[in-house]
């Protein structure tokens, strides 16, 4: 399997794992999993222009450069996105717990969202 592909089915386990957390009552978790099951597509689309960024930072502003500006990705979804890192953050990083079901379940629903509108590119 090359590493695109493997990053693809990163992301795709990585919603799964998202979505049997949420139904876990897990939110926090299941917050960050679909935040990373975005990044992991993101990194395919990046790969499959010989782009291998290291950083969070780098897979989201390269997203915006070749696939917003130069491919036409819904910009809406890219920007949304990168709001989801933040939020992720918040849910890996912070001492208190704020996470309920509906942020969970508007995550998912944007990492499906996200998920689909790569593909159209892969």
């Amino acid at each position: 399997m090359d590493e695109i592909e493997s990053c693809i089915e990163i992301a795709m386990d990585d919603l799964e794992s998202s979505k049997l957390l949420l139904e876990a009552g897990k939110y926090r978790n299941s917050i960050t999993l679909s935040y990373y099951a975005m990044f992991s597509i993101a990194r395919a689309l990046l790969l499959k222009k010989g782009l291998v960024p290291k950083k969070h930072d780098g897979v989201i502003a390269l997203l915006g450069e070749k696939y917003v500006l130069e491919e036409g990705f819904d910009k809406d979804l890219a920007s949304r996105f990168s709001r989801a890192r933040t939020i992720r953050e918040d849910a890996s990083y912070a001492s208190y717990d704020y996470f309920d079901l509906e942020a969970a379940k508007e995550n998912i629903w944007l990492a499906e969202e996200f998920i689909s509108e790569a593909r159209k590119f892969l």
